[in-house]
């Protein structure tokens, strides 16, 4: 029979020799040669996992039962009661779901805000980072870089007793502004997530090896080629001298791969030994799958989420893909009540349908854009043999399916060309011979935009895509041949014209702002709008949902209704990547069980299924064949 008891800040596991196998499913465990025994995290999320693989034969010690009732009595209990509180009476200029989540944030220390997108989530944080008083500073916000002006006006209604210090411009003067953060005991620093591994130090993950600098080599390094202080990632930097006592980390998804270096920067932050308290806040907490949960939760709460591969191990259903490889397909039917029963107690989510029935319901038309001749030959080639010649005669050739794919996705949206990449490499010898593909005219999806736009004449209309050429060819094509007055936000659109163009846009005095998801997709407001034209998607199920967010959201409430216009190449790729969002959608509801929620609210669960029952009901499949 395994025996567990607490051992300095540990869980000490007695196993017979036969039981190895099974301790070593637990995340975390690590076997301590010289007292001969298996130790893993002192955890909530441990404690599950041992009475999930041992079951009833696990023997509990004293110490670990105290701890055990104390864990459930102080934060575990509140923060499930609180997780699905809708309401709770309170200040006025409070809606009552916000003051729940004020009361949730208080009561599970570190956690993750999965409301959806556009109900006020950075209201109920800042509130509840004031109800610490000083214990909640110095603060740090790590944020997209459009939101981070969002977050600044904020602080002064929300959490006026806090000072914030927006981070922007080159990183001389990114320091310099820390330096003033530096002696300002109500700091509240805002840097996009991009940043933060400029200004700090990285966490290590698995086998990748940390640059260092002369003054950091150790031991074994010498064959390692060193890097200024200034590149090396292992060097004390500007933000780690700051002892932020509390860490937000907005839009959460995007630290969602472990060996990216923005990621491990952030998670060198929030495990500062100074932080008290870990939030991370995100409407779409996974991309495609249950892995990507483990990277955000990891940020939160490391001692809960100690290593990936005994996570994914544990709770990820595996299943064979088209390229005879293995891939994540949902969470694990026999321990996924063992996952919530940890990971609920550090989660919330919040509906609009269910907390926000005064917004407008969302309509959704979608629109067949058949190519153009040329187009299609184009498109029809490269499907077929990776290559095709261009109007000029040039050759576009892929190499891989990936390409090709993107390649594909072009052709649908409009005609391509080749043109020479401008200031080549001088050291390479074929630059004079390298080109780019680059999105022309005619564009039949352009057309049926045009014709929106006219048919919703005098009403504001946001446009989205992916790509950022097609933006800049359908603004072109609105503002040359109509004279509609248009603004863009993009990545080649500076962070201070992208909101002019934005606070232009939201007084009405644009008609039509055209979107990259990339740049415009989060924690932005375009309520002012209620048809938003999509005449590109991401396969990333995140992007489009956190794209429609933008005008689904608090303030779209003077709207009837919200008119969503879907342009899709029938016979193309697009086709392909509406299924494969759909199975991102179905992922995303294992974890958040959104469907659970609306029953529970009394209301349909149809909402969840109705844009893809609309593309299903416009004929773009064709029908089956009769048997």
């Amino acid at each position: 029979m395994p025996r567990c008891e607490v051992y300095d800040e540990r869980i000490d596991v007695h196993t017979e020799w036969s039981e190895k196998d099974l301790i070593r499913q637990i995340p975390g465990g690590i076997y301590d040669g010289e007292r001969k025994v298996w130790t893993v995290p002192l955890s909530w999320a441990a404690h599950q996992q041992l009475r999930g693989v041992f079951g009833m034969t696990l023997d509990l010690g004293p110490k670990l039962i105290d701890w055990a009732v104390q864990e459930y009595e102080t934060r575990v209990k509140p923060a499930l009661e609180l997780r699905e509180c809708l309401a709770l009476e309170g200040p006025t200029d409070w809606r009552p779901y916000q003051l729940a989540d004020v009361k949730w944030y208080l009561a599970t220390g570190d956690g993750l805000l999965a409301n959806e997108p556009g109900t006020g989530k950075t209201v109920s944080t800042l509130t509840a980072a004031r109800c610490h008083r000083e214990n909640a500073l110095p603060l740090l916000i790590i944020c997209p870089n459009s939101v981070k002006k969002h977050w600044e006006k904020h602080f002064s209604r929300w959490y006026p007793e806090a000072t914030p210090y927006r981070l922007e411009g080159s990183v001389a003067n990114r320091r310099k502004i820390l330096a003033k953060a530096a002696d300002d005991p109500t700091a509240a620093v805002i840097i996009n997530i991009e940043g933060v591994r400029l200004l700090s130090r990285l966490s290590p993950y698995g086998a990748i090896r940390l640059r260092r600098c002369a003054k950091c080599k150790r031991s074994g390094d010498e064959e390692t080629e060193l890097v200024t202080e200034s590149r090396c990632e292992t060097h004390a930097k500007e933000l780690n001298k700051f002892s932020f006592k509390t860490v937000v980390l907005d839009e959460a998804h995007r630290i969602k791969d472990p060996t990216s270096k923005q990621t491990r920067a952030c998670w060198q932050l929030m495990h500062a030994p100074a932080v008290q308290r870990r939030w991370a806040l995100t409407g779409t907490p996974i991309a495609n799958h249950v892995g990507d949960l483990w990277s955000v939760m990891h940020g939160v709460c490391p001692l809960e989420y100690p290593t990936k591969t005994e996570f994914i191990d544990r709770y990820a259903l595996f299943m064979w893909n088209i390229y005879g490889t293995m891939t994540i397909a949902d969470v694990r039917p026999d321990t996924r009540e063992e996952l919530y029963r940890f990971l609920d107690p550090r989660l919330r989510r919040m509906l609009k349908a269910v907390v926000l029935p005064q917004l407008p319901p969302k309509v959704y038309v979608t629109r067949e854009a058949e190519m153009k001749t040329a187009q299609g030959r184009m498109y029809r080639e490269l499907e077929e043999q990776m290559y095709t010649r261009t109007k000029d005669g040039r050759l576009l050739l892929t190499t891989n399916n990936l390409t090709k794919n993107l390649r594909l996705l072009q052709l649908a949206s409009s005609s391509a060309e080749l043109e020479p990449i401008e200031n080549p490499d001088p050291e390479d010898e074929d630059a004079e011979e390298k080109f780019r593909v680059r999105l022309v005219e005619p564009s039949t999806k352009l057309d049926i935009l045009e014709e929106e736009v006219e048919a919703n004449e005098g009403k504001q209309i946001v446009v989205s895509a992916l790509s950022r050429q097609l933006i800049e060819l359908a603004a072109a094509r609105l503002e040359k041949k109509k004279g509609i007055s248009c603004v863009q936000i993009t990545g080649a659109v500076n962070e201070f014209e992208r909101g002019q163009n934005l606070d232009a846009f939201q007084a009405g005095k644009v008609q039509v702002l055209l979107f990259t998801l990339g740049a415009g997709g989060v924690g932005i407001d375009m309520t002012a709008a209620d048809t938003m034209i999509r005449i590109q998607r991401s396969y990333s199920m995140l992007e489009n949902v956190q794209g429609l967010g933008r005008i689904d959201r608090i303030g779209a409430e003077v709207h009837s209704s919200l008119h969503i216009i879907d342009v899709i190449a029938p016979g193309t790729v697009e086709e392909d990547q509406l299924e494969r969002i759909r199975e991102k959608e179905e992922r995303l509801e294992s974890i958040v069980r959104d469907r659970a929620a609306l029953a529970k609210a009394g209301l349909s669960t149809h909402a969840l299924d109705s844009e893809f029952t609309q593309v299903l009901n416009s004929d773009l499949f064709p029908p089956p064949a009769p048997t």
